[in-house]
């Protein structure tokens, strides 16, 4: 059940009308049955494994919470990491490791070889699981009490706007307003629909619209050259923006209807001015996720080595983050490359600062998120090729045959729909300039007359229809 289904929308609304009218801790039991019920929409025997996986979760954080004994403490904790990574590690990467094994045992005469494990991965197990191994390493460091009520736990790892693709969410964000007293607001309600809205204008509009070149190139690579490549490495970083994004904003307005805040994942990325910035804009529940159980962890305890920890701790969270997504060398290389990027940035600061004040303030930003955009693109063709060899074609393919001929890029010229969706995302990037700048158009939007709100709200409406049918899953759904 996709959030831009007909389907997802029958059923929020039935979960929102029974939601507001129950007491608030029957809410609880509300959600928790929805998002059990969402889940089994998707593959019965998940509910199942959810379920055992929810419990176990529960227990080790009860038990943890009520050990007093250090070693013992520290045993429960380690079990518990150790399990949660396991069961990660088994379903998303136990066949890869096959993969690279049996790539060294065939060098060998014998050639012996490992048979592969027939798995489906579960859905959404790469974010319900980091979410909790951050609640039971904040409860190991005393930041935060184990939560007994089942209901309430089980609510937090199965929460149905945010269980297929995120954001990765903090116990400590989620607990207190599941557990403060949720009233109808209708502001709520507003700013829920709103943001359902632009997700799906995101998503199938913009999003939709440039899937179908993106998917087409990688899924023929070596058919193509030149224009076309040039034409995906810069689109395919839109796509992934609007398709994602246009996710997160429905799982927020979903979230809002019901009277609860999700954390964000996007803060207008496309106006980072470095790598490092970049990563605070983009991603933002995944990113900052490392940032405080990986990297910070990592260079308090390695103090001594001065700088050589913080390289050493960028590069293991964007390892993480690379391998995050999924049993892939693309993956590893697409990680590493942000880590050898903001290490240049932490060692080249001053040089660039340098560089930087022999030029108009307005043209250093805008030359620096030019170069921030372009190596994106770039470290994106590790995140769609099926290969390190698909990707070193694209790239070493990009300036060949530079012939710009409409015969040949059917995929760009087949329609006005690709067109139209570059003129609706340059629209969009004009109004986060705005933002940026502390210009709110959504505060000018809703300061406007009831009838041009509407016109404006049902024009969305009239493109969404217009375009819906086209790629309609969404990319992070395979993370």
């Amino acid at each position: 059940m996709l959030f831009n289904s007909f389907y997802y929308f029958i059923f929020l609304t039935t979960v929102f009308l029974v939601y507001y009218l129950v007491n608030n801790k029957t809410k609880w039991f509300v959600l928790f049955a929805a998002s059990l019920l969402f889940i089994g929409t998707i593959a019965p025997n998940l509910v199942i494994f959810t379920l055992i996986f929810t419990v176990v979760n529960y227990f080790f954080g009860i038990v943890l919470q009520s050990s007093r004994n250090k070693p013992t403490r520290l045993y429960i904790f380690w079990s518990g990491i150790a399990i949660n990574i396991g069961v990660l590690a088994f379903y998303k990467y136990i066949n890869f490791l096959f993969e690279n094994i049996n790539f060294i045992l065939s060098m060998f005469p014998a050639r012996p070889a490992i048979p592969y494990l027939s798995l489906i991965i579960p859905v959404g197990i790469s974010y319900y699981t980091f979410q909790a191994l951050g609640y039971l390493i904040r409860i190991n460091r005393g930041a935060e009490q184990a939560e007994k009520n089942f209901i309430v736990f089980g609510t937090f790892l199965t929460f149905f706007p945010k269980f297929l693709a995120g954001p990765v969410e903090r116990s400590n964000h989620f607990f207190p307003q599941l557990k403060k007293q949720i009233e109808f607001k209708s502001e709520n309600i507003s700013a829920g629909l709103r943001l359902i809205l632009w997700g799906m204008f995101k998503k199938v509009v913009i999003g939709n619209n440039l899937a179908g070149p993106v998917t087409l190139v990688y899924n023929d690579l070596h058919n193509y050259s030149g224009i076309p490549l040039l034409t995906v490495l810069f689109i395919q970083t839109i796509h992934l923006y609007c398709d994602f994004s246009g996710y997160t904003d429905m799982a927020l307005g979903s979230a809002k209807l019901l009277g609860i805040d999700l954390v964000d994942n996007f803060n207008r990325p496309f106006l980072a001015k470095n790598v490092g910035e970049f990563w605070r804009r983009w991603h933002i529940s995944l990113s900052s996720w490392c940032n405080d159980f990986i990297f910070s962890p990592f260079i308090v305890k390695y103090r001594k080595l001065g700088n050589k920890a913080a390289i050493l701790g960028i590069f293991l969270a964007f390892f993480v983050i690379g391998i995050w997504h999924g049993a892939n060398w693309t993956f590893v290389v697409l990680g590493l490359l942000q880590g050898i990027a903001i290490s240049y940035e932490f060692y080249t600061k001053k040089q660039r600062l340098m560089i930087a004040a022999k030029l108009p303030p307005k043209l250093a930003v805008r030359i620096s998120r030019l170069i921030v955009f372009v190596f994106f693109c770039f470290t994106l063709v590790f995140f769609n090729a099926q290969s390190l060899s698909d990707s070193w074609y694209f790239i070493t393919h990009l300036f060949t045959d530079l012939q710009w001929q409409v015969s040949g890029h059917k995929f760009i010229f087949e329609g006005g729909n690709f067109i139209f969706a570059l003129i609706m995302f340059l629209f969009l990037f004009i109004a986060e300039i705005y933002e940026e700048k502390g210009v709110s158009l959504i505060g000018y939007f809703l300061s406007r007359p009831r009838y041009l709100r509407w016109a404006g709200y049902y024009l969305l409406i009239v493109m969404i229809f217009y375009f819906t049918g086209g790629e309609d899953t969404f990319v992070y759904l395979q993370f």
